[in-house]
């Protein structure tokens, strides 16, 4: 029998333990649908007064303030709420975002700020005016590099009541509810009038990152949470400490290349409603590189041709979904909707979103399925999740008789409670919902964000059908015309619509840059519907394969767009990207003509010229006027390329990339960067990655190896959910160190864990080599085991992305537009997004003042001591897999705190976020005294010191006979110590003192987890007792390394301190040594020589010494390297095979003795016979290594071999003993 499907409002039932309805799941949509809007009749609203549409809506530009802080720009901003009319169909909406503040530096329009016509009061007690009124999406910052922001930012919405939010708040969301305080506390709760700001993409010190608890509520709130526990203010600005005066102050360094970012709200447990309701506006950063181009001129080197080949900043495009309350329908299809302006009444206009988990299943159904269901629920979900607090309950509306659908069972959800996701079915540009854009027929430069909670664009352009619909109101087209998909696009053949007509595709996208500035190279994208890869011998069988522009939630692209060829003509912004991504859910899916969805809980069919439409997202009229000519794309891309004669756009404009591929080579003038997989890309087998990275120049550089640290991303019902209710989750993670077939698992970890991402920061990358000690750089390789693509963002920094693979080993390069350095990267699902890292921390230049730690609580909304809540599925275990009991809420140094995260906000708030903890070097002890006291016994040495750097953890005290060392630690001694005794008893030997300052970061208390320790730079040194002049330190590690040329790269350890030089000595063909060059000193630390007069057919060694007035040190060891001769073969070649977990998989372990001084790698064979012709696997490790290991299955006989390789030569094959080695 068919099951009754009633969508009209019932009489609900009222919970008696919370007052709030009980959600119909399996009767009701539990959904909303917009009020069919008109499409194309409002304007696009653009950046200031002369951008404004219709309805009064544009972008405000705040206006700086240079004189209160010299050499920065400072604004004030406040967070409001406010209405605005987003389309002419609707009434005023009612939204909450930022304005400027008028001060008297910068006292603008001075509109007096109101609500219901009172006056918004600030903390001072004194009126709020605004240098304009608030608008959504504004007002944007164009900022300078090199030029730091400073913004105090106020916290001005409602209070009491007044300050919740209208859109509904699941309090059980991470954040969202109780404090430490608990019960203690009246309010329990957190408010929901939280905000702070986050701008996203810039290199920031962390107490100005806008991290999740780093918000602050309005001054007069009645709260015992008045602030988040991670609030800091800037130390050199206005003291705004109180942490009830509603105030914070930010600090942004822009110290980085031109690009597009955005500020947005980031408050603990609300971000995405904050983010929904409208806390977010745009920040443009520009530089020279781009100014030259934009003004044809050549102040930075790469336009010497001064051509002006960009048209401007470019025309922002900020686009995201949103769904309005229809009171007409809203009852019928979400009958507990309680929220809007006017709570329990419904009111056209409002913001919706959603507030019921409708699980996808219900068992009692013949057909195991929920057709109004949404989302897995873990406890029908196999295999069930057991250990969910929350199991299901008594349903309140079961009747057999009269609602068959009605199954006898209930999950025990919240009420509300966040979704799964949130896709909405209008689309919004620039805060308009389906606008237009007139045109000129030329080029035109657009910015565009995919500011959106949970969706995906993926943009193309259409000329308008002209034969299809034409609005009567403003007389131009407004559909796509559609032809089937069959056989073409990987759709099924039965797609309603189709695809748009190939034949009226309107201009390419012209890509020049992404979140983090230009790109290595132009990039044209032509429109092209989304495809899947429907080859179902791979393994990511059903990702998205083909697309044409497309972005991630929070992704950018610069693009230029080309109209000279369509004057007169009306084009379609076109969107096809599936939601959920890659796995499209139809009922997200509105567009003219589609199914009449309501059975199933989705819209009725769309009609042509309305909405609900998420595919046809604004039109451009194009202007019937004299087109200017084609834009020069050949041009563009010969002022980006380096050449002999002048500077690359990306070279000028960027930090070299870590690892070169060969898509790089017009972006440094080279042809010798790699192309082949081994060399270019991270491949599946490897544990660490031997690469040759470049100087600034584009360069190569001597082989350095770095291990892959094993990230993990895991969102599939079952290993990951909601422990409280059995709602879905997704949560990052670690993948344990050793994986085989029986052994590969995930350790995930809450945003409330002890951290795991533990990262040395770097102040200088220009002196500071990658894969030195005081190197940063990490590679990552994020394993996704799961179903949705999740775009990752990381804060402070870019990284670059190397590529993905998937696990079957097909190898996926990163996609033209993708290259370069990025901040959001989309992370598919069973396959590998591997990334490379190389933070640079703000330096003592860009940054005035001194920054402390961030020592917080694991929890800051748990009391200390409180046991947390272990992950999904088995618990707490360390990051090598060692189960661990409990983890107890404890105080933890964050070091400089910031945080990496799903970008799909309901993702983020699920769970899917990470603390990264920056390791920061201290600021270095100064003005180190020795003075000398007492007598005989009693003698002793007194230091004093000025330091205690905010961010010190302790202080070491050292001593020396001599001023070259060695140096003996005498105590380690705390934080904010300044000084320590020495007893020397009778002696007048000369002693030698200094000290230096460490920093700890990580979580010390709980085993297993990683710490990190950095040191500051040494005091100076002091001297008491008689003093003799000695020959400084020798240095040690002495290496060479042949390059092409040929020349000799040398690099030694310089440990001395009163060197005056280094004297470097040669041996050619085993003939005495002679200097060959004295180098300058290099203060402690790495020190590097490169010989140039090398010739092939010799062999060469080296030895270095310090010299000073006392004369050499010792010399160093020696280093040799021999010019076209084969290196020495390995020996004491042993293999060892361990058993690996309880799976049918051994670990075998290969250790040798390293021969030869010359050799560029190492080549390892294994195979099952001894010929090595059967199952053979052939592996490389750098040079200098003496171990590797690998997997091999258990119970059999497996042969290794070994040899050395020099270029083209290669030593003799050394076998493995015992060969063969049998597994166990």
């Amino acid at each position: 029998m068919e099951k009754k499907k009633n969508l009209v409002r019932a009489a609900l039932v009222v919970d008696p333990d919370t007052g709030y309805p009980v959600p119909d799941y399996f009767g009701t949509a539990n959904w909303a649908y917009s009020p069919p809007l008109r499409k194309f009749v409002d304007a696009m609203p653009r950046l200031g007064p002369a951008g404004a549409n219709a309805l009064g809506q544009y972008i405000p530009v705040a206006v700086a303030d240079s004189t209160t802080y010299p050499g920065s720009d400072y604004y004030e901003i406040a967070v409001v709420e406010f209405k605005e009319q987003m389309h002419s169909d609707l009434p005023p909406t009612t939204l909450r975002g930022y304005v400027q503040l008028s001060t008297t530096v910068v006292p603008g329009a001075q509109i007096a700020l109101t609500y219901n016509g009172t006056p918004i009061i600030k903390g001072d007690g004194t009126q709020a005016y605004g240098v304009d009124a608030p608008h959504y999406m504004g007002p944007a910052i164009i900022a300078t590099r090199e030029v730091p922001v400073r913004i105090k930012f106020y916290n001005l919405l409602p209070t009491g009541a007044g300050g919740d939010l209208f859109i509904p708040v699941d309090t059980t969301v991470m954040g969202a509810g109780h404090g430490p305080l608990v019960m203690d506390a009246m309010p329990m709760h957190y408010t929901q009038n939280r905000a702070d700001i986050h701008l996203h993409g810039n290199n920031t010190v962390w107490i100005s990152d806008g991290t999740p608890h780093q918000w602050i509520t309005p001054a007069g709130e009645d709260t015992p949470y008045p602030e988040g526990v991670s609030v800091v203010n800037v130390p050199d600005m206005e003291n705004v400490d109180d942490p009830r005066d509603g105030m914070q102050t930010l600090y942004y360094t822009n110290a980085q290349n031109a690009r597009l970012m955005f500020y947005h709200d980031h408050s603990y447990g609300i971000t995405r409603l904050n983010v929904y309701v409208g806390e977010a506006a745009a920040y443009l950063l520009t530089d020279q590189v781009e100014q030259d181009l934009i003004n044809g001129a050549n102040e930075s080197g790469v336009n010497p041709g001064l051509e002006k080949i960009l048209p401007d900043l470019g025309i922002p495009l900020v686009i995201q979904d949103k769904t309005f309350v229809d009171t007409n329908t809203i009852l019928n299809t979400d009958p507990t909707w309680i929220w809007g302006t006017t709570p329990g009444t419904p009111n056209t206009g409002d913001l919706w979103y959603p507030h019921v988990y409708s699980p996808a299943q219900n068992p009692w159904d013949p057909t195991g399925a929920n057709p109004f269901g949404r989302w897995m629920y873990g406890p029908w979900f196999w295999p069930p999740t057991a250990n969910v607090k929350h199991q299901p309950v008594p349903n309140p509306y079961y009747d057999p008789e009269n609602a068959p659908e009605q199954p006898p069972m209930i999950p025990a959800m919240p009420f509300p409670s966040m979704p799964g996701e949130a896709f909405m079915d209008t689309p919004i540009v620039n805060g308009t919902a389906y606008p237009y854009l007139e045109v000129e027929p030329k080029a035109y430069r657009f910015r565009i964000l995919n500011a959106a909670d949970d969706r995906f664009f993926n943009l193309q352009m259409y000329v308008a059908d002209p034969a299809g619909y034409i609005s009567p109101e403003t007389g131009y087209a407004s559909e796509v015309k559609m032809v089937s998909a069959a056989g073409t696009t990987g759709l099924p053949a039965d797609w309603p619509s189709g695809i748009p007509d190939p034949a009226l595709k309107g201009p390419d996208w012209v890509q020049i840059g992404t979140e983090s500035g230009f790109l290595p190279a132009p990039v044209v994208i032509p429109s092209q519907p989304i495809t899947w890869n429907l080859n179902a011998t791979n393994f990511n069988f059903g990702n998205v394969d083909q697309h044409s522009l497309l972005l991630g939630t929070a992704e950018r692209a610069d693009v230029i767009v080309d109209f000279s060829q369509y004057a007169g003509q009306t084009l379609i912004l076109y969107n096809d990207a599936p939601a959920a991504f890659p796995a499209a859910d139809p009922r997200y899916d509105y567009y003219t003509g589609n199914p009449d969805l309501t059975g199933e809980g989705g819209a009725p069919s769309t009609q042509p010229g309305y909405g609900p439409n998420i595919r046809t997202i604004m039109q451009i009229r194009v202007a019937a006027s004299t087109p200017a000519p084609a834009y020069d794309i050949t041009a563009l891309e010969a002022v980006f390329a380096k050449t002999g004669t002048k500077r690359g756009v990306f070279e000028a404009s960027h930090d070299p990339i870590i690892m070169p591929q060969a898509a790089y080579n017009s972006a440094y003038n080279v042809t010798n960067l790699p192309a082949d997989a081994a060399s270019a890309y991270v491949l599946l087998q490897e544990f660490s990655k031997t690469f040759r990275p470049i100087d600034a120049s584009g360069a190569l550089l001597p082989p350095v190896t770095l291990p892959i640290e094993p990230k993990a991303l895991q969102d599939e019902m079952g290993e990951v959910y909601d422990t409280g209710y059995g709602r879905m989750s997704g949560m990052l993670g670690l993948e344990f160190p050793v994986t085989s077939s029986n052994f590969s698992q995930f350790v995930v970890y809450g945003f409330a864990s002890p951290p795991v991402e533990i990262i040395k920061g770097t102040a200088n990358l220009n002196a500071t080599p990658i894969g030195s000690f005081n190197d940063g750089t990490q590679i990552w390789k994020i394993t996704h085991n799961g179903v949705d693509t999740h775009t990752i963002h990381t804060h402070l920094f870019s990284a670059q992305l190397i590529n993905r693979v998937a696990w079957d080993g097909a190898m996926l390069p990163p996609a033209p537009n993708e290259l370069g350095w990025k901040e959001t990267f989309r992370v598919n699902p069973l396959e590998h997004t591997i990334i490379a890292l190389r933070p640079s921390i703000p330096n003592p230049s860009q940054v005035p003042f001194e920054v402390p730690n961030s020592v917080r609580l694991i929890d800051p909304t748990m009391p200390e001591g409180s046991v947390l809540t272990p992950p999904p599925p088995a618990g707490w275990f360390d990051p090598l897999g060692n189960p661990i009991n409990q983890v107890t809420n404890h105080y933890v140094n964050f070091g400089w705190e910031y945080v990496y995260h799903c970008h799909i906000l309901a993702h983020e708030e699920m769970d899917m976020m990470h603390a990264m903890v920056f390791a920061v070097p201290p600021k270095a002890p100064s003005n180190l005294v020795a003075n000398l006291f007492g007598n005989g016994l009693n003698r002793r040495v007194v230091l004093t010191w000025m330091g205690s750097s905010t961010n010190e953890t302790s202080c070491t005290v050292q001593r020396a006979a001599s001023s070259a060392g060695p140096w003996t630690t005498l105590a380690t001694l705390p934080s904010g110590s300044n000084s320590y005794t020495d007893p020397i008893d009778i002696t007048s030997n000369a002693y030698y003192y200094r000290v230096f300052a460490s920093n700890t970061v990580g979580d010390t208390a709980t085993p297993g987890f990683p710490t990190m320790t950095v040191d500051s730079d040494f005091s100076n040194v002091v001297q008491v007792g008689q003093n003799q002049d000695q020959p400084p330190a020798a240095p040690t590690n002495l290496t060479a390394t042949l390059l092409t040329g040929p020349r000799v790269r040398l690099t030694w350890w310089d440990n001395a301190f009163t060197e005056t030089g280094y004297v470097v000595e040669r041996s050619d063909n085993g003939e005495p040594y002679f200097t060959l060059v004295t180098v300058p000193i290099y203060n402690t630390g790495n020190a590097n020589y490169t010989d140039t007069t090398v010739m092939p057919g010799n062999d060469y060694t080296y030895r270095v010494a310090a010299v000073n007035a006392a004369g050499l040190s010792t010399y160093s060891n020696t280093a040799n390297v021999n010019l076209l001769t084969a290196p020495a073969a390995p020996s004491n070649v042993i293999a060892i095979a361990e058993r690996v977990g309880i799976g049918s998989n051994d670990l075998v372990t290969l250790t040798w003795s390293d021969n030869a001084n010359n050799e560029t790698s190492y080549r390892i064979q294994g195979a099952t016979n001894a010929t090595f012709t059967n199952n053979l696997v052939t592996s490389t490790v750098g040079a200098n290594t003496i171990m590797y290991q690998t997997i091999v299955p258990r119970f059999t006989t497996y042969y290794f071999r070994i040899r050395a390789i020099s270029g083209a030569e290669r030593s003799v094959w050394v076998n493995a003993n015992p060969f063969p080695i049998i597994t166990p």
